[in-house]
Formats: C-alpha cells, structure tokens, sequence
C-alpha cells in the first residue's frame, strides 16, 4: 500500500490536490499534519475515514521527520518559505532506502521583478526548461527563494531513492473543491481588503501582469507526477524538476482592479468607484497587502509540465475574468465579504 502525507490538507491547494488523490488512488493510505482536533474531525467526515490525521504544525519537527519517513508520497502545499519544516523533511529522506517522491508547493512570485516601476521588466517570460538554470540562480531576496533552494539539495542528498519537484503556480483562480478552505490569495484577498476599505486601488499605474491557472489545472499537474512515480515512469526531478503551471495571457492588475471595482458596486458592496494609483507603501499601509503581489511582472510558460504530458483545460482568459464574479459571489455568499459603512 501506498503512503501519502499531506501537509497542508485543509488549505486551498493542498485540499483540492488531496480530494483528487482519494479519487485517482483509492488504495493510498493518506495521513494529514492538522492543527486542531476541528480541522481533524472535518477531514474525517469529508473523506469519509479515509484520512488519518496527526495533530501538529509546521513547527513540530520530530513529528513532520516521522511522518515523512513513513511515507513514500510527501505533499507539502502548506507554508512555502518555512525552512524548519523542510529541513525535517530533508532529513528524513536522507535515510531513505525505498522509492519516495516529495512535492513541494512554491509559488511564481519567486519571479517578481520590483514594485518600483524603474525596474519593472513587462517583456520577460520565464520558461521553466529553458530558462531553468537562471530561475536556479534567483538571489535569495526573491520570495520563497531559500526553500526553493532548500528543497532542491533534497533529491541530491539521497539520489538513489528520492525524486523531488516543485510546482510553482501564479495566479490560482476558481473555487476549490478540498475539504476547508476553498478560496485562493491573491484575488480574494484583493476584494475583501478592497470591500474593508471602501474603494480600490493599483500600484502606481497597474501596468503590471501576471499569468494565471485555475486550480483544477493546478492539481492535475499534482496528479500527473504521482502518477509518474506510481507507474516508476521517468520525470524531470530535482534541480530540473520546478514546474510553472498557467495558461492564456497574462492579465493586468489594473484590468483586475477594474473589474473587481464593477462587480463589488453592482453588488452593493462598496458604493467609491474609484482606483487611487499608490505607492506600494501606501498600499500597505492603507490596505494591508503586500504591494508586490499586485504591482510587478511575473510571467511564466509551462514548458516541463507539457513534455510530461500536462494539459491545461480550464485556465483560459475567459474563463479567468469569469471567475472573478464567480469568487465574489462565493465569498458573499459565505460571509466572507461584508457591506462597507456607509462613512467610507
């Protein structure tokens, strides 16, 4: 029998990837790092038993090295700049004498170029096969970059037995479909600082663009490299194994910030139509996000993922714009947006 450990079960990418994995390999033995006893029971219910829970956090090293070692399939798509953890899990592989396969989730913004608009770079596309070894040589004031980096010496430290990949997705969009959280970053935490505020805005301009995937398309990349290692098919791994994941065309925040502002007045939510042009540090200060994740350029090709056999299905432009009132209306339908006072 197979055995999965999930980190990250009850999260947005790490649940919708888990609920596929129950489908695809009914026979896996799966065992979830939770850190209450609520979030255990809910994984329970919703999987009907079929995921065993240990109670934890990232901080409970022992416990995340004893469950990697005991397990042939790692996932972590919990947090993807905590070192502790990995370094755990690099330590446990290290004394691997089976087959293992450890995927780790990681994020494009590893790419941003500035928030300052001197130094934005709008023509540059990064291919993970054939712009790998500069993406490997990100200086580490990159976000995620130390645990990219990290996680890269994992494979090498234990050759014979071990395969590592990270997949490194954009923009997510669509609602998810795992067993708690079902809402991605950046897009909704947009809307609800925007309906908090009381109006919109873009850094400087907004002439900044990222790519963007739903996550359907997302887990399925997931899937396919499990299905890899199930099958002990080859697949590119370690420092050649960083997998992009987006289709269409890069959207522009500007273009986003537009079309949440119209979909948040129709509805009610805020009544200011306009977008004030900040500073990245009058976009923190006034709406609590970091600047960075709406004011640079990150644009990725999905080149490693095709040649193993990923197809994207559901990350088409239209379906990204149609997916921003679809995720307003989820969030307004669960509470998770609020009418601003009229004051503002």
């Amino acid at each position: 029998m197979t055995r999965l450990f999930a980190i990250g079960a009850t999260g947005y990418v790490g649940g919708s990837v888990l609920s596929d994995i129950l489908k695809v390999y009914p026979d896996f033995e799966v065992t979830a790092l939770v850190r209450t006893q609520e979030k255990a029971d809910l994984l329970k219910t919703a999987s009907n038993g079929r995921i065993l829970t240990i109670l934890g956090d990232l901080d409970d090293l022992d416990l995340i090295e004893n469950a990697t070692k005991n397990a042939d399939i790692i996932i972590n798509a919990a947090s993807n700049s905590h070192l502790p953890s990995l370094q755990s899990i690099k330590k446990a592989l290290a004394s691997k004498k089976t087959s293992t396969l450890f995927i780790h989730t990681s994020g494009a913004g590893v790419l941003a170029d500035s928030v300052d608009p001197a130094h934005y770079n709008p023509s540059k596309e990064y291919s993970d096969v054939k712009d790998i070894d500069e993406i490997n040589s990100l200086p580490d004031t990159q976000p995620h970059r130390p645990a990219d980096k990290l996680v890269q010496t994992i494979q090498d430290s234990n050759p014979d037995y071990v395969k590592t990949a990270i997949v490194s997705p954009p923009t997510i969009f669509g609602i998810g479909y795992g067993f708690d959280n079902k809402i991605s970053a950046q897009i909704p935490y947009l809307v609800k600082s925007v309906v908090k505020v009381g109006h919109n805005f873009t850094v400087y301009e907004g002439n900044t663009a990222w790519s963007h995937v739903h996550i359907e398309d997302v887990a399925a990349l997931y899937i396919l490299i499990v299905q890899k290692f199930v099958a002990k098919e080859s697949f590119p791994s370690g420092y050649k194994g960083y997998y992009f994941v987006a289709d269409g065309t890069p959207h522009l925040w500007k273009d986003v910030a537009m079309a949440v502002t119209e979909l948040l007045v129709a509805r009610k939510l805020i009544s200011d139509p306009r977008i004030d042009k900040l500073s990245p540090e009058e976009v923190e200060k006034q709406f609590g996000l970091p600047a960075l994740f709406w004011g640079s350029n990150v644009k990725t090709i999905p080149d490693l993922g095709k040649s193993i056999g990923w197809k994207p299905t559901k990350s088409s432009d239209s379906e990204f714009w149609a997916s921003i009132d679809a995720e307003v209306d989820f969030m307004q339908k669960h509470g998770i947006l609020h009418r601003t006072l009229s004051s503002h």
